[in-house]
């Protein structure tokens, strides 16, 4: 069944204190930047006193309209919206925010045991202590740093200037790999660095462009590969090839690729790569974007 999202809608389903306080808080320029999360909208609202903040996130899950904050009780039911909520529910629509009809709460997702036992530690520590010691590892990780920054709101979707910018660093990076006196290990270190690029690309928001870019990525490495013959098939060759494609998976399931435009798009890459197998063509590694179908039709 649709789900009806106006500001109407939103101010007929909550107390008027509550939307008055909603209101309240878009008024003081309390929410942070507006961000897409399994389908629902994501952002941070501060306090009076700007010490803390809470995530909050909201979507159509099963036909309604959901909604899960850090200010909640466990039991609260998500189809309460809290004035946090509401903020976050008017700012998206101001924003003009695609909403999924298939939203997926950050409850429901798994999240690893490792992580979640260091995150119940993490919680445990004052603020500031804990936003130096992520600070302090994000300036020497550049992945962490723009995750982070997404996080804060403060890098959205990459533009066509910056993924046009990526695409010039795998080709410079393809093209020194190549250059004069070159071996094995200088195709290696492009790869690497090719990984580590689109592996910072892919902590943003994503997007279809976004994803078409690794896609460019693969087939240059793809092309980088060819020429090697039997060398192709190093160890270390394969580690990069398997990262590659792990971001692309990744980027497949977060946009909820459409299966047959990008089955479409996988064969023409496996198709491309001249004497090697793509990295791409790993056909079970989809299983989780295309299902059975799709599979079948990359190994036909």
């Amino acid at each position: 069944m649709a789900v009806r999202i106006d500001v109407d809608a939103v101010r007929g389903a909550v107390d008027p204190e509550v939307y008055q306080e909603a209101e309240a808080l878009l008024a003081a320029d309390r929410l942070g930047r507006i961000v897409e999360v399994n389908g629902g909208a994501v952002a941070a609202v501060h306090t009076d006193s700007g010490a803390t903040a809470y995530e909050v996130w909201v979507g159509v899950v099963d036909g309604a309209f959901s909604s899960e904050c850090d200010c909640a009780e466990p039991e609260t039911d998500p189809e309460e919206l809290c004035a946090h909520a509401v903020a976050v529910t008017l700012a998206a629509l101001g924003d003009g925010f695609h909403w999924s009809p298939t939203a997926t709460p950050p409850s429901t997702v798994r999240v690893d045991p490792g992580v979640r036992r260091l995150a119940d530690v993490a919680a445990t520590l004052p603020v500031r202590r804990l936003a130096l010691l992520v600070a302090e590892h994000a300036v020497t990780d550049r992945r962490l740093e723009a995750r982070l920054l997404t996080y804060a709101g403060e890098l959205g979707v990459p533009t066509e200037d910056e993924l046009a910018d990526v695409r010039k660093v795998v080709e410079s990076l393809a093209a020194e790999a190549t250059t004069g006196h070159w071996d094995l290990y200088d195709v290696a270190k492009a790869g690497q660095h090719v990984v580590e690029e689109l592996e910072v690309l892919a902590q943003r928001p994503p997007t279809e462009a976004t994803l078409l870019t690794v896609e460019y990525a693969a087939r240059r490495w793809d092309a980088l590969l060819g020429p090697l013959g039997e060398a192709a098939d190093d160890e270390e060759f394969d580690e990069i090839g398997s990262a590659l494609r792990a971001v692309h998976v990744r980027l497949c399931l977060e946009l909820r690729a459409e299966p047959e435009p990008l089955v479409e798009r996988l064969l023409d890459i496996i198709e491309a790569a001249e004497s090697v197998a793509s990295c791409l063509d790993r056909p079970t590694d989809y299983l989780p974007v295309l299902g059975p179908d799709g599979v079948a039709a990359l190994t036909d």
